[in-house]
């Protein structure tokens, strides 16, 4: 800077010293010349301080897991396990990684219910088959058929685990010796699908089953009893939907008729309906009041009284008394009530929140439940409240960003998937926070310069700002921008502060949204005011970029054109046209007066932002480019697909540096962090995945094993010197080095008994030695200089190899048809030379016999 300043000041005094006469035009000129060199020298200077990318390698990924149905918790509370179509995932539950998937992805047979007992689980499938294996291991012990004539819809094992209960849509239970393998019983009376099984044991000890139906009933079988009819049990007036003993007698049973019913089962009769006011999907009923110490109620209750808690469809866990029939407690944390800032979002039925199993697990003392959305959640005894929550299915997610905690390091990662929740996931545990308010898909977000705030854009034509509540520690809708009359696409804050945002619509226009005025713990969503408005383009807008100076933004769309214009004076400054087909993004480089653009046809361009004319392209891509981000002081972009690749490019030269593939689908949405150690992704296959620098890691692992060479070379030499060849040979093939394996082969068979000795060597060999060196000896076959030792080697490894062992090699059969030409040209070569020795030991022998036959004298042969 200081040599800058010099250069500067040195450039006036010579300028009004020398008495120039040039015009104050001329002046600016030269001035704007002479810094426009000093910023190139500065840049350049930055350019060599910056150290380039060369890779990234995934750090961690969160995928689909979970695709709906039953779940079970594991005794000790540290696995989940889950259905994925044909599969059982076990997580841990507290980094949400999969630990095993058990089954086989076969698309033809998805799992239809599941039950779990210790280390067992019996897994039912759509085509009619049991398989029970041991989940710690993944190993499948034993598999039959179920013998149902429909799938099983619900399974549990008894207290002991040796019985397993199955009910099915064909309307009957049948009972499981899970040692043996057989049913023991074919309970049938039912009318309807059997939707809820549990196993009940009397005083007497006799063990009964008892099966909830589609029809309202409830059926009691006495497995004791062959061929008797079922005890009905009637009250319900729609499906029975779960049913839960609270002690030896007591049956608490809940339905879609928005009561709950308490039966004597000594009795065979209702004590309670217990109106609800909600359809009940799952009931829990905790072994002991003991657990129930943390809720502070007011009251205490004798052990026998039935308490119970209801999961549903208003969202909500509540806690209820089977003698009283009153409802105890509510859930304070209402993150899963129904959500709304609107009237109209409030009456929307599909947005509300609907429980569907649950359980308690006494290790953890949480609740576990999952919804429709195929999300699991877990709640602690203390308050009810959220402790972590599982996003089981993505879809297709469209965008996503990092978000920086208070070190401004990155801790959370902003997902927009395929509906209309924000997703912000913990990088460490990868529990979500859900943000509600949106009512159609989420297309688009972005984060404020200091983290401070979140912009969404969706297809309800409304942008929303969150901002950070210390208070519920969580994120709160803090505004609202309405005014687009098309799907909102695109959404850019300011980058040096937070005075205002762009939008970009499918109606063709971008707004200017202000922020100064911006409340952030207001109890409602202020509306954000529009400073103006501009038709950007024919087509829909793809794609907003604010410069780094808040001075200009850049659109791109559908139109195969990006423009560039002025906030100030809000103008059109430039259209930017060579695309053949839509713009899909566009990115100010962070230094450089420079705007990158990404177009479906495959191609990166990279524009001036002075005289708007394309400075280069670049081309790599198969498919549409959907992504680019800046990185390395903007002297290299990285660029995203629908070919699901990453590539990363340096700007000096266009070339693809690394190719990375990274996803199944559609990458649309990339960004670094602030530091660019951390780069992340997310695409139409449901993932999201965290990529971290490594390039200081490859130069350090390269480093490594260039001194790791230099030091086996260096043993190799002194080897040779003492005539070591043997252990020479095999530190030459490690070192995959062919010429100074041929050397020192070369070397052995010049000692004495130096073929014994290579053989004796060979026979020590491993496989892949093996298969190296017969790889070598087809390049030494090819050249006549080192035929002889490749011939030796072939001769060698056929001795000590069966056929079918060498053709079993890696490379075998391709050496064989690599081998076979050039010997048949060595044994002509051969062939040719023997004929020829013959031809000379023949024509000696003949002059020797002429030489006797006429002796002349010395004087003849003179005259001669």
């Amino acid at each position: 800077m200081s040599t800058t300043n010099t250069n500067f000041i040195d450039f006036l005094h010579d300028h009004y010293s020398n008495g120039t006469t040039d015009d104050m035009s001329q002046t600016l000129a030269r001035l704007q010349q002479r810094l426009e060199q000093q910023r190139k020298l500065v840049l350049n200077e930055i350019a060599t301080m910056v150290q380039e990318k060369e890779n990234f390698v995934e750090q961690s990924k969160h995928a689909s897991f979970y695709t709906g149905g039953q779940f079970y918790v594991s005794n000790d509370g540290q696995y989940l396990l889950c259905t994925f179509n044909a599969l059982i995932h076990v997580l841990d539950i507290q980094t949400q990684h999969i630990v095993r998937s058990i089954g086989q992805d076969d698309t033809s047979s998805e799992v239809a219910s599941f039950a779990l007992f210790n280390d067992l689980i019996v897994v039912a499938y759509r085509n009619q088959l049991l398989r029970q294996f041991n989940w710690t291991t993944g190993t499948c012990l034993r598999t039959w058929k179920s013998v149902h004539k429909s799938a099983i819809v619900c399974m549990t094992f008894d207290p002991n685990g040796t019985l397993l209960a199955t009910g099915g849509a064909d309307f009957t239970v049948k009972i499981w010796d899970v040692e043996h393998l057989y049913y023991t019983h074919n309970l049938k009376g039912s009318t309807s699908i059997i939707g809820a099984v549990l196993f009940y044991t009397t005083e007497s000890q006799k063990i009964h089953v008892v099966s909830g139906s589609h029809d309202g009933r409830i059926y009691l079988h006495n497995l004791h009893e062959s061929g008797a009819k079922p005890t009905v049990l009637e009250g319900h007036m729609s499906t029975v939907t779960s049913l839960v003993l609270h002690s030896n007698h007591t049956l608490i049973s809940s339905g879609r008729d928005r009561v709950v019913i308490v039966w004597d089962l000594q009795t065979l009769s209702s004590i309670r309906t217990i109106p609800v006011m909600e359809t009940v999907e799952a009931l829990v009923s905790l072994p002991s009041h003991d657990f129930l110490k943390p809720l502070k109620l007011k009251h205490t209750f004798p052990s026998d009284e039935p308490l119970f808690f209801t999961f549903g469809n208003s969202g909500l866990v509540k806690l209820w008394s089977g003698t009283t029939g009153r409802c105890l407690l509510i859930q304070e944390d209402k993150t899963y009530e129904k959500v709304a800032n609107n009237s109209s979002f409030s009456k929307d039925i599909e947005h509300q929140q609907v429980f569907l199993n649950a359980y308690f697990n006494e290790a953890t003392r949480m609740f576990y439940t999952n919804t429709v959305d195929h999300t699991i959640v877990a709640f602690n005894i203390k308050k009810l409240k959220l402790e972590k929550q599982f996003i089981g299915e993505l879809g297709d997610v469209l965008d996503v960003r990092f978000l920086n905690g208070d070190e401004n390091n990155p801790t959370h990662v902003v997902v927009a998937s395929n509906d209309d929740k924000v997703k912000i996931f913990n990088l460490n545990t990868w529990h979500c926070q859900l943000l509600k308010g949106h009512t159609d898909i989420v297309i688009g977000l972005d984060i404020s310069h200091d983290h401070r705030l979140i912009a969404t854009c969706s297809k309800d034509d409304v942008v929303r700002i969150w901002s950070f509540n210390a208070d519920k520690s969580s994120f709160i809708c803090t505004a609202t921008a309405e005014g687009h009359t098309g799907d909102v696409a695109a959404i850019a804050f300011a980058k040096t502060s937070n005075s205002f945002i762009v939008s970009g619509s499918q109606d063709t226009t971008a707004k200017v949204w202000s922020l100064e005025n911006l409340i952030l713990d207001a109890e409602q969503p202020q509306s954000l005011s529009s400073l103006f408005t501009l038709k950007t383009h024919d087509k829909e807008v793809n794609s907003v970029a604010v410069s780094f100076n808040d001075k200009q933004f850049a659109t791109g769309s559908a139109d195969k054109t990006a423009k560039i214009w002025d906030l100030r004076n809000q103008k059109l400054l430039a259209v930017l046209s060579g695309h053949r087909r839509g713009i899909w993004c566009v990115q100010y480089s962070p230094v450089n007066p420079e705007l990158a653009t990404a177009s479906a046809d495959g191609l990166i361009k990279i524009w001036s932002t002075k005289e708007y004319n394309c400075l280069q392209t670049i081309e790599g891509h198969d498919a549409s480019v959907l992504r680019i981000t800046y990185l390395s002081m903007g002297t290299q972009i990285i660029s995203s697909g629908s070919d699901g690749l990453l590539k990363l490019w340096d700007l000096k030269s266009s070339t693809c540096v690394k190719s990375i593939d990274a996803h199944d689908g559609k990458i649309w949405g990339m960004t670094a962090s602030t530091d660019e150690s951390l780069l992340v992704t997310c695409a139409s296959d449901s993932t999201v995945t965290i990529w971290r620098d490594s390039t200081e890691e490859d130069r350090e692992g390269k480093r490594e094993k260039v001194e790791e060479i230099l030091l086996m070379e260096q043993e190799v030499s002194n080897l040779l010197v003492n005539k070591k060849y043997h252990e020479a040979l095999k530190i030459a093939l490690n070192l995959n080095q062919p010429y100074r394996t041929l050397t020192i082969i070369k070397e052995i068979l010049n000692e004495m008994n130096g073929t014994d000795q290579l053989k004796a060597t060979l026979l020590q060999f491993s496989e892949d030695h093996l298969n190296l060196l017969f790889s070598y000896a087809i390049d030494w076959n090819a050249n006549t200089r080192h035929s002889t030792e490749a011939q030796i080697i072939v001769k060698m490894l056929l001795s000590i190899l069966t056929p079918d062992q060498i053709m079993k090699l890696p490379n075998g059969q391709k050496c064989v048809e690599s081998l076979l030409p050039y010997t048949e040209r060595h044994m002509s070569r051969i062939e040719r030379l023997s004929q020829q020795v013959l031809f000379l030991d023949f024509s000696w022998h003949s002059m020797k016999y002429l030489e006797q036959s006429n002796p002349l004298s010395s004087d003849e042969l003179q005259t001669t």
